[in-house]
């Protein structure tokens, strides 16, 4: 195993569900999540307890990014190590740890001798920014430079491509994604709609549909439609037999695609709501 190469992923990647969580070259940095006064790091608390605070104290969730000490932190020790680090950020349309991760890494690659910390913005949220890591750990075992493991991360990003769906739009509305009255009009006639995340990481409405089924079944289809595909992942916030749908669904029509599904953690779960569920594809060179 190649060890000089490392990756780090925030807590949004969920990569405590994959077989990251063993893996010694990964590390997590960790966001924070609060409703009323309670306060929590990412991870700490289910999204079963997050939603029924949501209930008791009738406010929805916030979440900040990690703090700027932890990125300095992690960065210095891998790099005083002699690991090369390659920060995956969730989208940074979504987040700004983006932003701050670049920062931070300006100043340690001009602080700390030999050190080399790149940061990627990954496009996307929730598990494929782990299936990335994966992905790019395994080519850095082909012997490739750092610049070359670089080039090839932002190429997987390119290619991956995210699909979801919310149960409920008041989330959404809350945190200005979705205006008031296209919020008050989809909870009025159950229309909930299908959204992508595009290239430049901004959400897009791809469909909308009304039942819970077509939902799926159009996922599935739009998920598909990517083909060929090199990987596969579902995600979801409490919606396990969804999910399990989608997963046997899109085995069924690529049988030899690798397929992770997991989770959504509480920090993407606080802007998305219960029943959120999603599908993300990446495609074949």
């Amino acid at each position: 195993m190649r060890d000089d190469v490392h990756i780090v992923l925030d807590s949004i990647a969920v990569s405590e569900e994959t077989s990251l969580k063993d893996d010694p070259r990964c590390h997590v940095v960790k966001l924070i999540v609060g409703v009323g006064d309670e306060e929590w790091i990412d991870g700490d608390k289910s999204l079963k307890e997050m939603f029924s605070l949501v209930e008791k104290h009738d406010k929805l969730p916030k979440t900040s990014q990690p703090p700027v000490g932890q990125f300095l932190d992690l960065f210095t020790k891998l790099s005083q190590e002699g690991k090369k680090v390659i920060y995956i950020a969730v989208d940074s349309k979504l987040s700004g740890t983006y932003q701050t991760a670049c920062m931070v890494a300006k100043e340690v690659n001009a602080t700390v001798p030999g050190a080399d910390v790149r940061v990627a913005d990954g496009r996307t949220a929730g598990c494929p920014l782990s299936g990335m890591a994966l992905a790019t750990l395994a080519y850095a075992e082909t012997g490739a430079s750092m610049d070359e493991i670089e080039q090839y991360l932002f190429d997987v990003i390119r290619r991956t491509e995210t699909f979801f769906s919310v149960e409920t739009l008041d989330y959404l509305e809350k945190g200005g994604r979705i205006g008031a009255v296209g919020a008050l009009v989809g909870n009025i006639l159950g229309i909930r709609p299908i959204i992508s995340l595009e290239k430049d990481g901004s959400l897009f409405i791809k469909d909308k549909c009304r039942t819970r089924k077509k939902i799926l079944n159009r996922l599935i289809e739009l998920g598909a439609a990517e083909a060929p595909i090199e990987a596969m992942y579902v995600a979801h916030a409490e919606a396990h037999e969804d999910a399990e749908y989608l997963k046997a669904q899109l085995l069924e029509l690529f049988p030899d695609v690798p397929l992770i599904l997991t989770g959504i953690g509480t920090v993407l779960a606080a802007h998305l709501g219960p029943g959120v569920i999603g599908v993300f594809v990446r495609k074949k060179l």
